[in-house]
């Protein structure tokens, strides 16, 4: 069967990452390599409005690693995105032409429409998705994306200043969340929601079944079943696939609540907690806790695909595979 090796560029407001897959026309991806680095430019953004000189030049560095390591793999087609801080950023443009000229690439400055279209697509080839409408969340460093869709379609999305990153700079938080931290975190949360809200409001019966995706998303719930759910011995818990894992309301206040009362050491010492996620991680709960709550949904359904799977697909206008994630 014909494959397309495409290569994505997800410069993100936490981390730059590269993925390379083999797409075929009936959107089966299959893996080839993975490479990332973390730079959190989102919580610069939020604290300056720009990207620093240092900074900047860091970004150069490893959009340099990144194309190397995806002319190796020998690539057909390239997509490369940016979002939520270069978006944002006062220097952003500037910025992404450096960028695009180690890259040999032109890179695309997402909206946030654009950018929750897409993590559509990709959520909903990874996890089930019937004929009636479902919501998707993905929680990214600089902001969260949502949509409304069925297999079909995307009738709705949005996006709305809810990251990880941009918020820990905005809010100035510490290694630990102070009380104030969490209620200044759950306050931003409930009004910043407002345009989900009002997503549900016109299609009610997608919050029955809500599908999530993103690295905290996936972080979280590896936590969840290393605390909540017994693992055979030889299983570790950083590692294992949490795609299609169920996330209830429950649980995800309660780690939020846990997390909260955590420095960072004491948080690397639960079960698949990963050093680069360890530092946003109770942020992420946080916000997901809140908008769950508030949102009146009962569980999230966590996707493993969400923007860049979605990217490829868009680009290569594949049919969704209902099999998800190998």
């Amino acid at each position: 069967m014909p494959t397309v090796r495409v290569a994505v560029y997800d410069l993100g407001s936490s981390s730059f990452h590269l993925m390379v897959v083999d797409a075929t026309r009936e959107g089966r991806l299959t893996p080839v390599l993975r490479r990332r680095s973390f730079l959190h430019l989102g919580t610069e953004v939020a604290r300056t409005g720009g990207v620093p000189a240092d900074r900047a030049a860091t970004a150069v560095r490893a959009v340099r690693r990144l194309r190397m390591a995806a002319d190796e793999a020998g690539v057909d087609v390239v997509v490369a995105l940016a979002t939520a801080a270069l978006r944002d950023a006062d220097n952003g443009s500037t910025l992404i032409g450096r960028l695009e000229n180690v890259m040999g690439h032109p890179i695309t400055l997402l909206s946030g429409e654009e950018e929750a279209r897409l993590c559509f697509l990709g959520q909903r080839a990874g996890v089930w998705v019937g004929s009636d409408p479902v919501l998707g969340l993905d929680l990214g460093g600089g902001s969260l994306e949502a949509g409304i869709g069925t297999m079909d379609t995307v009738t709705d999305v949005a996006s709305v200043a809810l990251g990880t990153a941009r918020l820990r700079g905005e809010l100035g938080s510490g290694d630990l969340l102070t009380p104030e931290d969490r209620s200044a975190i759950t306050k931003v949360a409930l009004v910043r929601a407002e345009p989900i809200r009002a997503m549900l409001a016109r299609t009610p019966r997608a919050g029955t079944r809500v599908i999530a995706s993103g690295g905290t998303v996936r972080a979280l719930a590896r936590l969840a079943m290393g605390l909540y759910r017994p693992l055979p011995a030889s299983a570790s818990t950083s590692s294992i696939q949490v795609n299609q894992v169920e996330l209830p309301a429950g649980q995800l206040h309660q780690l939020a609540g846990r997390l909260s009362t955590l420095d960072l050491d004491a948080r690397l010492a639960l079960p698949g907690v990963q050093t680069r996620r360890a530092p946003l991680l109770p942020i992420g709960a946080v916000v997901l806790s809140t908008l769950v709550e508030n949102l009146g949904l009962q569980r999230l359904v966590v996707s493993e695909w969400g923007l860049r799977e979605g990217a490829v697909i868009g680009a290569l206008s594949l049919r969704a595979d209902r099999s998800g994630p190998a």
